[in-house]
């Protein structure tokens, strides 16, 4: 005999959506509210003794790591929504291609890692033994 139709479907797993990124030294993991966007082949320009790049007709910082990027014709970037600088927007310059994720809260790992500038949460993903740590906000300069 068929089984009934069941009206109630099991509840999704709850799973946190994440944009895994390295730059230089940083593996560095950011929850997808905070990306804006991904520029691929984005140009880096200097002005003065600061990196930018141009992003909806505005001039926006680009980090390489943890410095200032280097002049580049065609690089991948993420835009992050940083509300803690002003203009809103920074640009981390990738030395890999993005990838994004889905994780559940357990995969989650605690460790402590140097991400400055970056403000870290403690947590960490593993990922192919790259150790991504979690990214919450930028550290204001004093």
């Amino acid at each position: 005999m068929p089984q009934p139709f069941r009206a109630i479907a099991p509840l999704p797993i709850k799973t946190e959506k994440l944009l895994l990124l390295q730059s230089q030294s940083l593996s560095l993991a950011f929850s997808v509210d905070r990306v804006q966007e991904v520029l691929l082949q984005a140009t880096v320009t200097k002005d003065q003794d600061r990196s930018i790049t141009s992003y909806r007709q505005e001039s926006i910082p680009v980090v390489l790591g943890k410095k200032s990027c280097p002049q580049m014709p065609k690089v991948t970037l993420v835009i992050i929504k940083t509300p803690e600088i002003k203009g809103g927007f920074v640009a981390i310059a990738c030395t890999k291609i993005p990838n994004l994720v889905a994780i559940l809260p357990q995969d989650w790992q605690a460790a402590e890692v140097d991400t400055s500038p970056w403000e870290s949460d403690g947590k960490v993903y593993n990922l192919n033994a790259v150790i991504y740590s979690h990214v919450v906000g930028i550290v204001k300069r004093s």
